[in-house]
């Protein structure tokens, strides 16, 4: 159970705490004094080792659970320190107070690199994140100390430059961990924020599964629901009828819980949104009902719930425009609220500048949003715990980031100067060299990385000259400097060949990167595609494996890895990669088609009929006669499907899905024949059957095409047979529809038999005696009916 020490030691700053019933370094956590709240004895102890965890741990041992509370407090400082620095706003006091005690011999940015990867050069103040995990390692478990790691690894893994393998493999213990811990938090509020953060950690590294679990369970300890509905509404100045769009419903379940969110954020002193100054568009969607248009009030924690929902949607779906339009409800409502989580409110509006951004009549409203959050950064106010209070829970990203999406947003609406000038402060190089690019100046960015390099060589600067130059030596020294350690410098390496098809020589090289970064999406799909290429089809599925795993809503991927299945002979698991694609692409009428055919080779014969008719949505003529013939004849012998169901059953399906193509593709003998051939009674089968030879006999001369007239002779035989059992129908259908059907078949076998004897030809003379024998049948029927 967490006490309520433990509880004010989180760090939520969502109450107003009386700190005097608590010890002084509570009281300097709550106040944000920083440099106060880092015990002397501790840091005197860690940097006197190197800042190494071994003197700790032995001092550790003799402490009371007071002072290793004093001890978590340096770390938890540390955090809060790196993270006013570098997320919320600038801390000079705790900056002089490193540059004045570390030892100068420990680098703090070389230490904290892993597997090959390093700290962002923009970063500030890593000494601190080394404070922090080095405490970490000598500190006994405890749920807060537990919690507070599992923050420092994901505030580790957001500030290097690629995902590492090590730290999700710490994350995932962790949040095993807390997970156990979950039922004896007493409050609700916990329980969702744990949820929430949790929630976070698993975005960042794309488990979207298990995203949406902690997402649904802080819902419910939080008892709300959010559900989009339609709403009829006008988005424009000039617009006369209402339509329908889209809103936001929000369902509480415990209102009398509720604590609002003026009582847990009164002083968070919210940005307000920027207006948008436009002739045509209305600044929020304007509903027909009064009730639609009223902003409903959300406590802190259903804020950050509709938050995460955002960003579950944002990384779970794929992105298009109507993607888009789904997230605009959630962002309004959080953008209307007037009290709450700064960072709620920060992140909401840089989410909306990026939806913003594919619109021209909107695009420079967000790019003066943008620029108003990027100036807040060096504001006074809010107060630096207002900043920092659910931060966790938010997913806000680094102010760095806030600067890079603006200049993304000037190069967007044309500015490309203005946005190099930013992307050269960030030392963004890769937008460097596009940018450059633009300009034909492109030699130009390959001095600049050169000058880099000569004050600070770093693997990713001689990798990214390499990118400018196509110098392919130079991924080779990049490989060379990182002691053979650097996942980037194969990447690059491999990147260079793979743009250039050289798809066998590519492959080693992605697989190397891979080797050290099991967690690079791009390099996983790109060495499944160049293995697909050269038919090495074991390692192609094995990187596809990987990559869907890693990004799920990818159906590019699921195809291709469907591809790879076929071509092993393993069509089930095709069908099933062809399941996941249509997922997330429902509207792709070549997927379609290869589940259609896999579908087919596999038994899924309901899959089938679906299937044929999505295509036939999607691009309404469609005729593949092939499968359909494999299908009736499938129906026609009842075969098992691979459920065990007998494929009898799906007459009617298959009915309705050859009417629909018969009328698009009225012409093809081949499909009324299919058609008649599952006809429920000899009327509609004869009926058909007169049509596909209607179709057959347009070519003037059949019967000189031996082919050809072995087809319509047992066409005209098939209608014969039928039409002469429609005798034992009298009581089910019309009698002149059969006298009339009677007739036509006659006149039908009449003038084959007249061209089989007219061209006098020995393999015709059987045919035609046995026709002639039908024919006479059918007058003495045709005489019955009408008599």
């Amino acid at each position: 159970m967490l006490s309520k020490l433990d509880s004010v030691l989180l760090c939520n700053f969502d109450e107003d705490l009386n700190v005097e019933e608590y010890p002084e370094y509570v009281k300097l956590l709550w106040n944000g004094s920083w440099s106060s709240a880092m015990d002397d004895t501790v840091l005197n102890i860690l940097f006197n080792d190197k800042v190494k965890a071994s003197a700790l741990t032995k001092h550790f041992e003799q402490e009371t659970s007071q002072d290793l509370n004093r001890a978590l407090v340096v770390a938890i400082a540390s955090i809060n320190a790196f993270c006013e620095i570098n997320w919320t706003g600038p801390n000079e006091e705790i900056k002089n107070m490193i540059e004045t005690k570390w030892p100068s011999e420990v680098k703090a940015a070389s230490e904290l690199a892993l597997d090959g990867e390093e700290i962002c050069p923009t970063i500030l103040c890593s000494e601190l994140l080394m404070i922090a995990m080095e405490i970490f390692k000598a500190l006994p478990e405890s749920m807060v100390c537990i919690w507070w790691q599992m923050r420092f690894y994901y505030l580790y893994q957001k500030v290097l430059e690629e995902l590492s393998p090590s730290i999700f493999k710490i994350l995932e213990n962790l949040t095993d961990k807390l997970l156990k811990y979950e039922e004896s938090l007493q409050s609700d509020v916990l329980k969702s924020l744990l949820n929430l953060e949790l929630n976070q950690v698993y975005l960042l590294y794309g488990r979207v599964q298990n995203s949406e679990v902690c997402l649904q369970k802080a819902k419910s300890y939080a008892g709300v629901s959010l559900e989009l509905k339609g709403a009829l509404g006008k988005r424009t100045k000039f617009q006369q009828e209402a339509l329908p769009q889209l809103n936001l419903d929000i369902v509480v379940q415990k209102p009398e819980s509720r604590l609002a969110a003026a009582e847990t954020h009164p002083h968070s002193f919210l940005m307000v949104p920027l207006k948008l100054d436009d002739d045509l568009r209305l600044e929020n969607i304007q509903f027909l009902d009064i009730k639609e248009n009223a902003t409903t009030e959300l406590t802190s924690v259903e804020q950050m719930i509709c938050l995460n929902t955002i960003q579950y949607l944002q990384r779970s779906q794929p992105k298009d425009t109507l993607a888009d339009e789904e997230l605009l409800p959630y962002v309004n409502i959080l953008l209307s609220q007037k009290h709450g989580p700064w960072a709620t409110r920060i992140c909401s509006l840089l989410i909306k500048c990026k939806l913003e951004n594919n619109n021209k009549r909107t695009v420079e409203r967000a790019m003066m949003q943008c620029e108003e959050i990027v100036n807040s950064f060096n504001r006074p106010q809010p107060t630096v715990i207002s900043r920092l209070s659910y931060i966790w829970s938010s997913g806000l990203s680094l102010a760095i980031d806030w600067r890079s999406q603006l200049a993304d947003l000037l190069l967007s609406i044309g500015l490309v100067k203005a946005a190099l000038d930013l992307y050269l402060k960030l030392q963004l190089w890769e937008e460097v060299i596009a940018c450059y690019t633009i300009l034909e100046l492109r030699h130009k960015a390959a001095e600049i990385i050169q000058q880099q390099i000569d004050i600070k060589p770093t693997v990713k600067l001689y990798c990214l000259l390499g990118d400018a130059t196509d110098n392919v030596k130079l991924y080779e020294r990049a490989w060379d400097f990182s002691q053979r350690k650097s996942s980037r410098a194969q990447r690059h390496w491999g990147n260079y060949l793979f743009s250039n098809k050289k798809y066998e020589e590519c492959i080693p090289h992605y697989q190397k990167s891979c080797e050290i970064n099991s967690l690079q999406e791009s390099v996983w799909l790109r060495l499944g595609y160049a293995a697909l290429v050269v038919e090495n089809w074991e390692l192609s599925a094995t990187a596809y494996r990987r990559y869907t795993y890693l990004e799920p809503n990818s159906f590019e991927a699921w195809n291709n890895l469907a591809k790879v299945y076929v071509k092993q002979g393993n069509k089930e698991r095709a069908h099933k990669a062809l399941s996941e694609a249509l997922k997330y692409n429902y509207d792709n009428w070549q997927v379609w088609e290869n589940m259609l055919i896999v579908s087919l080779d596999t038994g899924h014969f309901d899959d089938v009929i679906r299937s044929y008719h999505r295509i036939l949505d999607l691009r309404t003529k469609h005729l593949d006669v092939e499968v359909l013939t494999v299908l009736v004849k499938a129906i026609l012998e009842n075969t098992v499907d691979v459920d065990g169901n007998a494929s009898g059953r799906l007459i009617p399906k298959a009915l309705s899905l050859f009417g629909r193509i018969s009328s698009v593709h009225p012409n093809d003998p081949a499909l009324w024949q299919l058609y008649a051939d599952i006809s429920p009674n000899a009327l509609l089968k004869g009926q058909r059957l007169l049509k596909s030879y209607a179709k057959l006999t347009q070519t003037a001369n059949w019967g000189t095409d031996v082919m050809l007239c072995e087809k319509v002779s047992g066409l005209a035989e098939s209608i014969a047979i039928d039409c002469l059992e429609l005798k034992s129908d009298e009581s089910d259908v019309n009698r002149s529809q059969i006298v009339e059907l009677l007739s036509s078949a006659r006149l039908t076998v009449q003038a084959v038999v007249r061209v089989l004897s007219k061209e006098k030809l020995p393999q015709y003379e059987a045919k035609a005696a046995n026709l002639q024998l039908l024919l006479d049948d059918l007058t003495i029927e045709l005489k019955k009916r009408m008599s």
